[in-house]
């Protein structure tokens, strides 16, 4: 690709992230380290990556305090799951951040990447245009999303808060209730040290002919079996909400 392909595919970038960033910040937001093979006076995206994670934190809580009377620790879990990097990666992708993300040819991106160029594009903003630049990106790309997951955190808070929630049970009386087969609980993967685990479960049933899937994380397995049957649950809520 010449410079000047190069050049045209970033303004087209631009339009899509609905912002004017000038080429040399734009580039060097995009400039995954691994470039240095190609380039080696290229100037990566990690100091505006930094920079860009602590805009957005700031961003996001923000706008959850500013947007309801939520607890602390609603706000908080709101918060952790707009910035966790499989959200950051999703708006990468819907950005098609992959296609001008500049790395060495046998590189293979991985979705951390696409989460890092998210927040270098932030920090560029910010550089280029303060926070009013930032605001009107992060309305852009997840002002949907803040909205949703709010919602759900105060639905899950309240209903967590009563001891005598169990959301397995919730999903196994839908389940009965339509003499359908019970849903299986299945563990999808395990990260961290053996001391301090993160388990995911995926709960999966199948109702009007469909295979529906929720999924849940957290430090025990009992947790996060509870929070793929609530995840589920949801879902069953939308397809059929006056018999759940």
């Amino acid at each position: 690709m010449t410079g000047r392909q190069e050049d045209d595919q970033l303004q087209l970038f631009n339009q899509r992230l609905n912002a004017q960033l000038n080429l040399p910040i734009l580039k060097e937001a995009l400039t995954h380290p691994s470039y240095k093979a190609v380039d080696s006076t290229a100037t990566d995206n990690q100091r505006l990556e930094i920079l860009g994670d602590a805009i957005i934190d700031l961003l996001v809580i923000e706008w959850l305090y500013n947007h309801s009377d939520a607890k602390e620790g609603i706000l908080t879990k709101s918060r952790a799951r707009l910035v966790q990097n499989t959200t950051l990666a999703q708006k990468g992708k819907e950005l098609q951040i992959e296609s001008v993300l500049r790395h060495a040819p046998a590189y293979q991106v991985q979705e951390k990447d696409l989460a890092d160029a998210v927040e270098a594009l932030f920090g560029a903003l910010y550089v280029t245009g303060g926070l009013t630049s930032c605001k009107s990106l992060l309305s852009h790309l997840f002002k949907a999303d803040l909205k949703r997951i709010l919602e759900r955190e105060i639905n899950e808070g309240s209903l967590w808060g009563r001891n005598e929630f169990n959301p397995k049970n919730l999903v196994q009386e839908f389940f009965q209730q339509h003499h359908l087969p019970n849903p299986i609980y299945q563990l999808e993967k395990k990260e961290g040290q053996d001391h301090d685990p993160i388990y995911w479960f995926l709960c999966q049933g199948t109702y009007q002919n469909q295979v529906l899937i929720g999924r849940g994380q957290d430090k025990t397995i009992k947790e996060a079996q509870k929070k793929a049957a609530y995840d589920l649950f949801l879902k069953l809520q939308k397809l059929k909400p006056s018999e759940t």
